[in-house]
């Protein structure tokens, strides 16, 4: 039995003998209502909670349009094409809009992968900056009501027309990824960034709070501290896109954020949340290729999305190319602590930023053995605590050598599928 997944920009082949019990853990197969040229559109012409976008635009307004970086796919290449047809055909020129990539605290993007996000002709003719957390110029908007300060960046506080474009997934901690994401922490200061994921950690009984799960909003404090953050700034115009695993557009809301992102979060509920019976002695998970494989920090979703179907004391098998290598400075310093009870209290006391990434990795390296196919160099994966292999004929040698292997789930795009045994 023979399975394809994606790993970084290719594909890996993945064999597995006749004889084993082999479920396949996919999204679900949604209806669509067209081309994604066409949903689109759709979502355009038909807001949410918002006039028209060509009934708010005049030809004078300066339009500032904060797009994901490079961690996130939110199909640009099919978006801003048709937005920026609806934005010129009230007369706006293009030297009038500008572009800002909501980095939060991810690192610097190279000319080239900013202009690949863009394309080439619209890199060409418009302008665009990306956010630093640290360094960008950034202004006090006010606090929330659990105490985060939140500044974000001036040109989003300048713009006369603010538009956010962004895809949504599920989120492990914060319960949903794009809409007020893109401005908190997409645009947003260090530290208010820190101060709101800091959050999730502050659980004396779990390794992250219970309310800070993949799906969950209601009592979630990292997502209600967002979403009020968010409502501190003036965003006009919004796009949330919702991506299916081969990465085509599956629906799109447009108009006012906060609805917008909450029809897209019922699809992903939908499609991406897939039950299960029971759980496998071995998972074979892929972090879903470029760009949900980039680095550690992004491919922990998949192996949190993945570990939800695996025995206790099981194994899983890892495709994570990590071409950029961990991901952040600031993540590998917590594998100095061996004992999770003890990164759980440092990260509690010193929190930094991954901090929770580094927590509810350790928890499931400590359940799990991990043998990870990546570019990562090997000393640095077993640090982490994975077992670092050169190839999946390696990983199935070993894992076969290691565990008695019946049952396997495999799960193609790990980044998005989110298994979840029924109960009763």
């Amino acid at each position: 039995m023979e399975f394809q997944l994606p790993y970084g920009q290719t594909k890996m082949v993945v064999s597995l003998p006749e004889h084993l019990e082999v479920f396949e853990i996919l999204p679900a197969d949604l209806p669509k209502s067209g081309s994604n040229r066409e949903i689109v559109r759709q979502a355009i012409q038909n807001p949410l909670g918002t006039p028209p976008l060509q009934t708010l635009l005049t030809s004078h307004s300066r339009i500032i349009i904060v797009i994901p970086d490079k961690t996130r796919n939110a199909r640009t290449d099919v978006i801003l094409p048709v937005l920026l047809e609806t934005i010129h055909s009230n007369g706006v020129p293009s030297k009038q809009v500008e572009f800002l990539f909501a980095n939060g605290s991810h690192a610097k993007m190279t000319d080239r992968e900013k202009q690949a996000i863009l394309g080439d002709e619209i890199a060409k003719a418009y302008r665009f900056e990306e956010h630093d957390c640290s360094k960008s110029s950034l202004r006090y908007v006010g606090t929330t009501r659990r105490g985060i300060p939140v500044r974000v960046n001036n040109r989003v506080l300048n713009g006369d027309f603010v538009i956010v474009v962004g895809t949504v997934v599920h989120h492990y901690f914060a319960g949903f990824g794009g809409g007020p994401k893109m401005i908190v922490p997409g645009v947003a200061a260090c530290d208010t960034i820190t101060l709101n994921h800091r959050m999730a950690v502050m659980s004396e009984n779990s390794v992250l709070h219970p309310n800070c799960r993949p799906g969950n909003v209601v009592g979630n404090a990292v997502y209600e501290d967002i979403e009020e953050a968010f409502q501190m700034v003036r965003v006009d115009f919004s796009f949330q896109v919702v991506l299916d695993a081969e990465h085509n557009i599956q629906a799109a809301f447009a108009g006012d954020t906060l609805q917008a992102h909450k029809k897209a979060r019922e699809i992903i509920e939908k499609m991406n949340r897939v039950s299960i019976d029971r759980k496998f002695d071995c998972v074979i998970v892929s972090a879903g290729g470029f760009p949900k494989d980039l680095n550690v920090i992004q491919a922990h979703k998949a192996i949190y999305n993945g570990f939800q179907a695996v025995k206790s004391g099981g194994c899983m098998i890892i495709l994570a190319e990590c071409a950029d290598g961990i991901g952040s400075q600031t993540f590998f310093q917590w594998f100095n602590y061996s004992v999770l009870s003890d990164m759980k209290r440092a990260v509690m006391d010193n929190y930094t930023l991954n901090g929770n990434t580094a927590l509810s990795l350790k928890e499931k390296l400590d359940q799990t053995k991990m043998y990870l196919i990546s570019r990562l160099e090997e000393g640095l994966s077993r640090k982490i605590g994975f077992e670092p292999v050169g190839s999946f004929e390696e990983a199935w040698a070993r894992a076969t050598s290691d565990f008695k292997i019946n049952s396997v789930a495999v799960l193609p795009n790990g980044d998005v599928t989110l298994p979840e045994v029924k109960i009763g």
